[in-house]
């Protein structure tokens, strides 16, 4: 499912929701990780059996889901979702807006799950560190051949424009000259160090996740449910933990209640343990107005 049908209603026809293998309301069958993720699986190739695979285009998924909380499916079940594309004739699609160029570790998020290759890919923010406004599309040589005897009737207005190319170029030519990547999993080990030391000085905090320079916090009531879904308005609490967050100087996304630590892949070690002290700083506010 996806959150955003709450306020951005489903205008576009012919898209359908299915299931996270990592699922808010309940749980999964099975006794073990690798049973629950065959039944996540499971469940994916029932819908689209119940759709009819002859209807269905193409499989889309973010590489790393970002928006909803940093979350990674489960060890097999990208592999397992590239085997019912390739059973069905079902194409499959990575969305690498929020991952893509190096968030993660690696270049492109689909290249955390071994053997599996995306037929397309999307990718925005990353491509030109959003100095310009600019977005690509790869695909597969087979799909690309196709268009060579279908071509479509229309185009984009400002479609590979020279500005937008010549700062993407140039960023992506940094990226690699200066090893962004190897940096980003040099820091790696303090991110993911900072972000355990909040979760356990924070009673607010329930668990963490993170990947490469990528991460998200999960609050908690005093009770352990969830404080708000991020369809609804939002809560006292974390309006004040906004506030402090603020004043300590941050900038970030607030998506509650889920808390996303997404710093420039360029920082610093001294400038990551910065942020995270004023980060830590800001949760005493929340973790007040929670009512710990």
């Amino acid at each position: 499912g996806d959150f955003r049908r709450w306020f951005g209603g489903d205008h576009v026809p012919g898209f359908i929701k299915a299931s996270n293998p990592y699922p808010l309301f309940w749980d999964l069958s099975g006794e073990t990780e690798e049973e629950r993720t065959q039944m996540a699986l499971n469940m994916l190739e029932e819908q689209v059996l119940n759709e009819g695979p002859d209807t269905i285009a193409l499989i889309q998924f973010e590489s790393v889901v970002g928006g909803g909380g940093v979350i990674m499916p489960p060890e097999g079940y990208m592999q397992g979702v590239r085997a019912i594309c390739d059973k069905y004739n079902i194409l499959l699609h990575c969305d690498e807006v929020m991952v893509g160029f190096g968030r993660t570790g690696k270049l492109f998020g689909f290249q955390h799950y071994e053997g599996v290759l995306p037929d397309i890919v999307t990718a925005a923010k990353g491509i030109s560190s959003a100095a310009l406004p600019i977005s690509m599309m790869a695909a597969r040589k087979h799909i690309q051949e196709a268009f060579d005897e279908m071509p479509l009737g229309w185009g984009s207005t400002y479609q590979a424009h020279p500005v937008a190319m010549a700062c993407a170029y140039e960023n992506v030519k940094y990226l690699i000259k200066e090893d962004v990547l190897g940096h980003v999993n040099k820091l790696e080990p303090k991110f993911e160090d900072a972000m355990k030391t909040i979760s356990e000085n924070h009673p607010s905090i329930k668990q963490y996740r993170h990947v490469g320079m990528f991460g998200c916090f999960d609050v908690q009531n005093v009770d352990g449910s969830n404080p708000q879904l991020q369809h609804t308005a939002v809560d006292s609490a974390f309006v004040a933990y906004k506030k402090a967050y603020t004043e300590n100087g941050l900038i970030g996304l607030l998506r509650p209640p889920h808390l996303h630590v997404a710093p420039p892949l360029t920082i610093t070690e001294d400038e990551l343990m910065d942020g995270f002290e004023k980060q830590d700083k800001a949760l005493y506010a929340l973790d007040e107005a929670l009512g710990f």
